[in-house]
């Protein structure tokens, strides 16, 4: 089901319960197939304004489901309740590395869906702190597909959620003009952001687990780190220097592309970081692939020189039982294709697919 949020100039004086109907009845926005099972995996939020606003709609429309993702994903750590007071602290810690406007989003989620702010934000971190599992990324285009266009696929492999059917979402944010770029992203409810990100600019981001050792309690978050990038990056080069200007919590790795809708241009890189060095690796002869379940590129290489296959051949040939979720996109085409709702094997659930010029629209 598709969520609109900030649609109406009237509807500030509505009451939130009827806001909320209006907002799930708007399904008609993202074009999606159904799921290989029949089930409705299709859920879409679209947020819009200025940070408050985007936190306030985000917390009230995916209230329950963000309580849920708290519920499983932070407090049913083994564990958590002894730990909590020094794990909170160590998230309190870096707040004031983050952007003024992220805390002032966090902090409307968090009061809009009745959640302590630094538990929301401890999810935001989670595996920064207690060491992330897995992943795939790859962006390949000109001599590594058939056509020269770019094809991305990327699956984010984790344990952490078995609530994922009612936790897992896409967002469609739209922040104003001065704050940065329209984006899509791939997450969980209550992540202001996700793992997986595509911007109006044709920019791709996600991370895998890599990078250095040197850490920096102090520093900015993995996923926070993408959020910035969707949000503020409008090339590949723009979101190199945003990795080297920005204090780094910790290691890791992200896969970075870019393309135009209507042209031929790309770029793509892999970088690798930690709390003190970049490292970046530009793409050899139109292919880009970063995996920390030991994902051979050849293998990824051969499913994508096949004329006759399906957009997710190549990604979902790399999944495995830890895959969450698997995305991926055909910027040209305008195209995204996102499989989630599983806790594993996201995958064989089935792909939806969406328009990215819907989802990146801005609402009236």
């Amino acid at each position: 089901m598709l969520h609109t949020a900030r649609a109406c100039p009237l509807r500030r004086f509505l009451p939130a319960a009827i806001r909320i109907l209006l907002a799930v009845s708007a399904i008609a926005a993202a074009q999606s197939e159904p799921a290989a099972d029949g089930r409705s995996r299709d859920r879409v939020v679209r947020l819009q304004g200025t940070p408050e606003e985007i936190g306030a709609d985000h917390g009230r429309i995916l209230r329950q489901s963000i309580r849920a993702m708290i519920g499983d994903y932070v407090e049913s750590e083994y564990g958590w309740e002894e730990q909590a007071p020094e794990r909170l602290q160590r998230t309190r810690r870096m707040k004031p590395s983050l952007p003024e406007w992220y805390r002032r989003e966090l902090a409307a989620c968090a009061a809009a869906a009745g959640i302590d702010e630094d538990v929301l934000l401890y999810a935001q971190c989670e595996g920064d702190i207690r060491g992330l599992r897995g992943c795939t990324a790859f962006v390949a285009f000109g001599q590594a597909t058939p056509d020269g266009r770019m094809e991305i696929g990327r699956n984010f492999d984790y344990w952490g959620l078995e609530n994922t059917r009612e936790c897992v979402v896409v967002l469609a944010v739209n922040p104003r003009r001065e704050d940065g770029h329209a984006f899509v992203s791939v997450g969980w409810a209550g992540i202001l952001g996700g793992w997986t990100f595509f911007n109006e600019k044709g920019l791709f981001v996600a991370n895998n687990l890599g990078g250095g050792y040197a850490t920096n309690s102090s520093g900015v978050p993995t996923l926070i780190l993408e959020r910035i990038i969707a949000q503020k990056a409008g090339s590949v080069d723009d979101a190199i220097r945003i990795l080297r200007e920005t204090p780094r919590m910790r290691g890791q790795a992200m896969v970075i592309g870019q393309t135009r809708t209507n042209t031929r241009s790309a770029d793509a890189a892999v970088v690798t970081y930690d709390a003190e060095t970049v490292e970046v690796t530009r793409q050899t002869d139109g292919f880009v692939l970063n995996s920390s379940i030991g994902t051979n590129p050849d293998d990824i290489r051969s499913v994508l020189n096949r004329r006759l296959r399906t957009p997710t051949a190549a990604i979902a040939s790399a999944a495995n039982i830890i895959t969450l979720h698997s995305v991926a996109i055909r910027p040209q085409e305008g195209r995204i294709w996102v499989a989630h709702g599983l806790p594993a094997n996201a995958h064989r659930g089935g792909y939806i697919r969406y328009s990215l010029e819907e989802l990146l629209r801005p609402q009236p």
